[in-house]
């Protein structure tokens, strides 16, 4: 006997599970990668890459996609002063230091440092950097210090390295690059476990949204 004659009409019968379908809720993080890139702009290091280029008396060039040397190729300083400078920046200056909150006060303390730092070294190593004309031990590492410097041309290079660790320092002035960056996070639950009181997330809570 048929088994499925006892369900007359069809009465009865295993029917299939109708299809499911799971609604795909959007996630309501921020990518990873888009928070990284945001990171990565703001990132001194360009600045400072690009600062290590301008000391070597190059320029970019845009239609040609390199660097060349700018007039007759005279650098703003020797290698040993252009070392110096690009570690100095690179050792106090990075992602963390954009990211940061600093108040006006420390900003302030932080460019002070940077001066008193840069004015200490320069006038330490006048004829290491080529401040003063080399002396008679140049070659052998022994440098006197003796001679004229070239104030013009240590007020140039200084005055360079203070505006970009003001550009640098000043992003993080009050937290102003965090506050961009976490306030566009959104930290709800993606899977939509909990009715949402609110859309602001949490992190802009902690800044003062709603």
């Amino acid at each position: 006997m048929n088994p499925y004659e006892q369900y007359p009409q069809g009465q009865g019968q295993p029917q299939p599970m109708p299809e499911q379908h799971y609604q795909d809720y959007p996630t309501q993080y921020s990518s990873e990668g888009t928070i990284a890139n945001v990171i990565d702009q703001i990132d001194p290091q360009q600045i400072i890459d690009n600062f290590n280029h301008a000391l070597k008396g190059e320029y970019y060039n845009k239609e040609k996609g390199a660097w060349e040397k700018a007039g007759d190729g005279s650098h703003l300083c020797n290698d040993a002063a252009r070392g110096w400078i690009i570690s100095y920046l690179t050792a106090i200056m990075n992602k963390a230091s954009t990211l940061a909150i600093v108040s006006e006060k420390q900003f302030s303390s932080l460019m002070q440092g940077v001066i008193r730092n840069v004015t200490r070294e320069f006038t330490c190593n006048l004829e290491k950097f080529g401040f003063v004309p080399p002396g008679p031990h140049y070659k052998k590492g022994f440098f006197l210090n003796r001679g004229t410097p070239d104030s013009s041309r240590m007020d140039t290079i200084a005055e360079a390295i203070y505006q970009r660790a003001f550009v640098i320092y000043s992003r993080a002035l009050n937290g102003m690059e965090s506050r961009k960056i976490f306030s566009s996070l959104s930290m709800s639950d993606p899977m939509m476990f909990q009715p949402q009181k609110s859309q602001g997330s949490w992190v802009s809570g902690l800044f003062g949204g709603r």
